[in-house]
């Protein structure tokens, strides 16, 4: 063997191991600082693109609370009207996975923009998630496991600089009750019905982009939607929206966003198919139950 043809098998190998490596790595890095994900680890994690009012597109997170129900942050949806909302789910890249439409939603009513007060929102999806490895729904509890520690997964700036990621990423939050949170946030007055995720390492938080991402606690349990943040007195504390405190307030709008648009749907084919009567109230409740 030719010194010239060792020299070309050595370079190959090298070659081969770095493609390798790349393959190993390029998912794996510093959501800000943090780590890349793997979808089955967030299977209840949805990207949302939104253009609202012809306004050019932005986005958020949400999470699944069955096959046509998703959660989210209201201030996704301010003055959003009209709309068109994608949403996708099962994969951790952007654009990928499943593509489904979101027909219409649902903001608290008593939502302030200004105070951030009540920010939660409601989406239904045109048709049905199916359930599978990377397609899951996120678990609600009204008295959840009194646990500190948290993470958030999203899809936002990967810096403060405004750097957009394709990739799911999630980072570890330490839980902070409100007096810590208003702390945190330069004695900032915090709604009822809000908690705070400070990072555990310095790193990794939320940024633009992440709203309405889900804060879960016990792998698929959720605790908080991402709501807002005081830049001016800290990157690193980020105020959610305390979902168990909504509870009721989800699981009722729940089935009426998804009995409403069922019962419109069955009095039009009730119309085309000629039927002279209206029909009774329809709906298949197990679809609107968390």
């Amino acid at each position: 063997m030719t010194v010239k043809t060792v020299l070309i098998i050595i370079l190959l190998y090298i070659v081969f191991q770095l493609i390798n490596a790349r393959k190993d790595h390029v998912m794996t890095g510093n959501i800000v600082g943090g780590f890349f994900s793997k979808i089955e680890s967030f299977p209840f994690a949805v990207y949302i693109s939104k253009s609202c009012n012809i306004v050019r597109n932005s986005s958020c997170g949400a999470s699944i609370l069955n096959q046509v129900i998703l959660l989210t942050a209201a201030h996704c949806f301010k003055n959003c009207d009209p709309f068109t909302v994608n949403a996708y789910s099962g994969s951790i890249r952007k654009y990928s996975g499943f593509e489904n439409k979101v027909i219409s939603y649902k903001k608290h009513e008593d939502y302030y923009p200004t105070s951030h007060q009540n920010d939660i929102a409601l989406l239904r999806l045109e048709t049905e998630l199916v359930f599978g490895r990377a397609v899951k729904r996120i678990i609600l509890m009204k008295f959840p496991p009194n646990n500190t520690l948290a993470v958030v997964a999203g899809w936002g700036w990967i810096d403060s600089k405004g750097t957009r990621g394709d990739v799911l990423k999630h980072t570890p939050q330490l839980v902070l009750d409100r007096n810590e949170c208003a702390k945190q946030l330069g004695n900032t007055e915090v709604p009822i019905g809000m908690i705070c995720g400070k990072d555990t390492d310095g790193d990794g938080y939320p940024e633009k982009g992440d709203s309405g991402s889900p804060l879960v606690i016990n792998g698929n349990i959720q605790i908080g939607i991402v709501s807002f943040k005081r830049r001016v007195f800290t990157n690193h504390t980020i105020a959610y929206t305390h979902v168990p405190y909504f509870y009721d307030w989800i699981v009722k709008n729940a089935k009426d966003l998804y009995c409403e648009y069922e019962n419109r749907t069955l009095k039009v084919k009730q119309v085309l198919a000629h039927i002279p009567r209206w029909p009774v109230e329809h709906c298949d409740l197990a679809k609107g139950v968390i």
